[in-house]
């Protein structure tokens, strides 16, 4: 089954997403399924994935009263096991995004020409509502020349289909039913990095 399929039901109503806490269930499914598919690709030593998985699920809940309650699994799975193992947080980032986006089977493209260029505020300011879903699941999106075409970025190859589904169901809405075409792209740590503060400052 899609992955968005999956998410979909857990996307919160158009009248919440402003709310911080309102992508907590969607971040906590994400997080649930990649640490499963990590975890049946050898990634995490045995009982790890379990225990990665409880402490980000504590953090999201601890962010539910925040105005910033992004928090990307892959990225804190990489500095928890940073932390604990000496390894870098790139290549633990690397080594997930690589594992997740083969089970995705070419759904998603690793973007590797640094930041994508475009307005920082089109798709924002064209579907106001999309701002806090992109900010909440950690995947700076923007308008490729035109409202028909979205480029949604994220660390994560899992959250940047939940983005796209979300960007698509609330455009569609917008433009009468007409669906339009939105990319998925992963970037590396610094990019990623990078297209948040350009798009949602230091918060």
């Amino acid at each position: 089954m899609p992955v968005e399929k999956i998410l979909r039901p857990l996307f919160p109503d158009s009248d919440s997403p402003q709310d911080p806490g309102a992508w907590i269930l969607v971040l906590e499914a994400i997080g649930k399924y990649c640490a499963a598919r990590l975890d049946d690709a050898g990634f995490f030593t045995a009982g790890a994935a379990d225990e990665v998985l409880g402490a980000y699920q504590h953090g999201l809940r601890t962010l539910c009263d925040s105005e910033n309650p992004t928090m990307d699994f892959i990225a804190f799975t990489a500095e928890t096991l940073a932390d604990r193992q000496g390894h870098a947080v790139e290549g633990e980032v690397s080594r997930m995004q690589k594992i997740l986006l083969l089970s995705l089977r070419d759904r998603v493209r690793l973007w590797s020409f640094g930041m994508l260029p475009g307005a920082v505020d089109g798709l924002y300011c064209h579907c106001v509502r999309t701002r806090a879903a992109c900010e909440s699941l950690g995947c700076p999106s923007m308008l490729g020349g035109e409202a028909s075409i979205v480029h949604v970025t994220a660390l994560n190859p899992v959250t940047a289909l939940a983005a796209a589904a979300w960007i698509r169901q609330e455009l569609s809405a917008l433009a009468t039913g007409e669906a339009p075409f939105v990319f998925s792209l992963v970037l590396d740590l610094p990019s990623w990095r990078g297209m948040m503060k350009r798009h949602f400052g230091d918060a």
